[in-house]
């Protein structure tokens, strides 16, 4: 009996989390629903999905920044480093159902945190995640060299460390907000075909 009674505490603690990744965790691990103990117990893995993660999250902190936010500068990447992964996954075949619209806008959000955060427009959506997701990871170790070191390249048009002053104090996005907010109401849409559980 005291295994329902883990998958049960394990689930309601995923729920708290909101669909938060521990920073410095590729977008596209997605968030494990049981932990690593009790998958390899039950002999099967549980994870949400990848994409609805990114996009609640996204749409979650977007909501109301800098919020939650402020002050969390290696969450603050994570997020960043989410949303790009997100909007890039989205134009895949496998989302075709989707608005038209919806990836018009998370565009528009991808431009805006680019600007805000000093990333180049035409940059590929790969570096700029792997960027963001090493920072998150460098200063959720208290680790500011390897942070600074992770926002420095090409795809960078600032000095990292107003990068991370930046991400310090995440400013609101309204058009990130927006772009998250409807992909994830498009997302869960059941006439749409898709409709993506977390």
């Amino acid at each position: 009996m005291a295994r329902p009674n883990r998958i049960a505490s394990a689930l309601a603690v995923l729920g708290l989390a909101a669909c938060t990744q521990v920073p410095g965790t590729p977008p596209e691990r997605g968030i494990g629903i049981l932990p690593p103990s009790i998958s390899s117990e039950m002999g099967v893995s549980f994870g949400s999905n990848p994409v609805y993660t990114a996009i609640y999250s996204a749409s979650s902190y977007y909501a109301d920044a800098p919020g939650r936010l402020g002050g969390n500068p290696a969450l603050a990447a994570q997020v960043a480093a989410q949303y790009e992964y997100a909007a890039a996954e989205l134009k895949e075949l496998r989302f075709v159902g989707l608005s038209p619209l919806t990836t018009i806008s998370m565009d528009w959000g991808r431009d805006e945190l680019r600007d805000v955060l000093g990333v180049r427009r035409d940059a590929p959506t790969r570096p700029v995640v792997e960027g963001f997701v090493r920072a998150a990871r460098a200063l959720r170790e208290g680790d500011r060299p390897a942070a600074e070191a992770a926002l420095t390249g090409p795809v960078f048009e600032r000095p990292a460390p107003t990068i991370l002053a930046t991400l310090a104090q995440m400013p609101p996005v309204p058009k990130a907000r927006l772009g998250a907010a409807a992909a994830e109401a498009d997302l869960n849409r059941p006439s749409n075909g898709i409709r993506i559980v977390p």
